[in-house]
């Protein structure tokens, strides 16, 4: 019996696959063999059809689990996610009907929670190559987001607030538990926040600007990461990874507004002394007392003899995998990118603390001091000696140490030419010379004549409207004068009114006292004429 191409194609692709492989048996039949091989390529043709069909207009995913459902459905890839999460947003923006504000506002928490979980599985797992892409992924959602706090700035910063206070909760929460953990000595527990959490607050400075001097969202994000720099223990190697990179996140947040960030100076600080060559040193002084504490474990004693059997030829990249915060290299990765902040900040802060650059950076170089690179107890590789070298050359430049110290002089303030707001009018050389689009294709007469035709309806209408505000203004004020007649006028009214009250209630007052004051109408006239005996009697009548 031949066999044709396809079904040599289809008994390949069968047998590759190791799930399905064990299903055959070893002395199945040609034709059963081609027949399940051909069934198995159809079902997944048709479901890889299915699934690639994704709609163009879906509804809006109030919540994460909505929004997993859709994501299962209709994408094979991590492409397809961010596909699907941007037809969302296309689909439901603010910008096509406003009745969509409430939805939408559901939807961009459901896309923090889903940055969280997608920055948590990097942590575990990875980026997951070019099928998940999660890394891809965290970008497009950081586009979405973006676009919408441009559509709807309040909503967006009403979520923002309201989940900046939830990892505050959640922080002091971990912070309670750490005290019995630390008790119970637990493996694998961390106080610090997990890496989602870092990488959304990361997103949040591409989102909000974060040179304003006081921000609604920014300004308690920058307080949040110095709470976690500063309360949170370190107990192991991962908490030092999430402090290094808390620290980055405070350096990258003040970087061009040239603000300070004494946490991440302190923390850095301390990672450096970490690695000192000798244990005396290494044990302190700290600024960090979470850091003073954990230099006296074990764990941490084996540092700088770990950095030191790096024989890499390329510089150790810090990773944020579980997997790999436990590897040999880690501790080298770490040093070089700490001196790498070290560099960074330094630039940053250079000339812009008025001469006060050596109080300032003074715990960092006391803990470069203590590194010495070439120590005879454990010599760094050649990579982290340039780099210690590099750092140093970095700070005695900014510190200016061979130069006479200069009196410390109050920071200034930002110039009225870096808070003026830049002006995007368009600056013309000559304005006659200026033709619009609409003068294209006339003659210079006929452009002419249609400017200045242009200018004086211009002028017209620059006229009339000042006639007509100066109508207003002039109804306004005589609306006004004649307001205030008015209310002279019914003040005297009143005023008589009032002395003529008086009066009638004086003068019945003393009628009312039997006509001993007075004598006129009234009750008291009615009563003498009845002690008279002359009440009712008329003249010539009869009683």
């Amino acid at each position: 019996m031949r066999r044709s191409a396809f079904d040599w194609l289809s008994i390949q692709a069968f047998t590759k696959n190791k799930k399905l492989a064990s299903i055959v048996p070893a002395r199945k039949s040609y034709l059963s063999e081609v027949s399940q091989a051909q069934t198995l390529l159809t079902s997944i043709f048709f479901v890889r059809i299915r699934r690639a069909e994704i709609p163009f207009v879906f509804e809006v995913p109030t919540t994460l689990d909505a929004l997993h459902d859709m994501i299962a459905s209709y994408a094979t890839t991590g492409k397809d996610a961010s596909l699907i999460i941007q037809r969302i947003y296309a689909a439901n923006t603010v910008r096509l009907d406003r009745r969509n504000m409430e939805k939408m506002q559901n939807f961009y928490d459901v896309l923090l929670r889903r940055f969280v979980a997608v920055g948590d599985a990097i942590h575990q797992s990875g980026d997951g190559g070019a099928e998940l892409g999660r890394f891809k992924q965290l970008d497009a959602l950081t586009k979405v987001m973006y676009a919408m706090a441009q559509d709807s700035a309040e909503s967006a910063g009403a979520v923002w607030s309201r989940r900046l206070g939830i990892f505050q909760n959640a922080h002091g929460k971990r912070l309670r538990d750490a005290e019995m953990e630390m008790v119970d000595d637990e493996e694998d527990f961390t106080a610090w926040p997990s890496l989602g959490v870092f990488f959304t607050l990361k997103a949040l400075g591409h989102i909000f600007p974060v040179t304003d001097q006081r921000h609604h969202i920014v300004t308690p994000a920058i307080l949040l990461l110095s709470q976690w720099v500063v309360q949170t223990p370190v107990l192991s190697m991962h908490d030092v990874v999430q402090g290094t990179l808390c620290s980055g996140l405070l350096i990258e947040y003040t970087r061009e507004a040239k603000r300070i960030a004494p946490e991440a100076l302190a923390f850095l600080a301390g990672v450096i002394r970490l690695f000192a060559h000798d244990d005396e040193q290494r044990l302190g002084p700290y600024p960090m007392p979470s850091l003073e504490a954990a230099a006296r474990q074990e764990s941490f004693a084996s540092f700088r003899s770990a950095a030191s059997q790096f024989k890499g030829t390329t510089p150790p990249l810090l990773s944020f995998e579980k997997s790999e915060m436990e590897d040999d290299a880690m501790p080298a990765a770490l040093l070089f990118s700490v001196l790498h902040l070290v560099e960074r900040l330094v630039d940053n802060l250079a000339g812009s603390v008025n001469t006060a650059e050596k109080e300032l950076l003074a715990e960092i170089t006391d803990s470069l001091l203590t590194l010495k690179p070439t120590s005879k107890k454990g010599t760094l590789p050649s990579i982290l000696q340039k780099k210690v070298v590099s750092a140093a050359a970095a700070l005695s430049k900014t510190c200016q140490l061979e130069e006479t110290r200069v009196p410390v002089q109050h920071r200034s303030g930002p110039t009225l030419r870096e808070k003026a707001i830049k002006t995007l009018a368009p600056r013309l050389e000559n304005p006659d010379k200026y033709s619009l689009s609409k003068d294209k294709g006339k003659s210079s007469m006929q452009s002419a004549t249609d400017r200045t035709r242009r200018e004086y309806r211009r002028e017209h209408k620059a006229v009339a409207r000042e006639l007509r505000m100066d109508g207003a203004f002039v109804e306004n004020e005589r609306r006004t004068e004649q307001d205030k007649k008015d209310s002279a006028a019914r003040d005297k009214r009143q005023k008589n009114f009032a002395w003529l009250q008086e009066e009638q209630g004086a003068m019945n007052q003393q009628v009312r006292l039997g006509g001993d004051l007075i004598k006129g109408g009234g009750m008291g006239a009615a009563k003498a004429k009845v002690k008279s005996a002359k009440m009712g009697i008329k003249k010539g009548g009869k009683f």
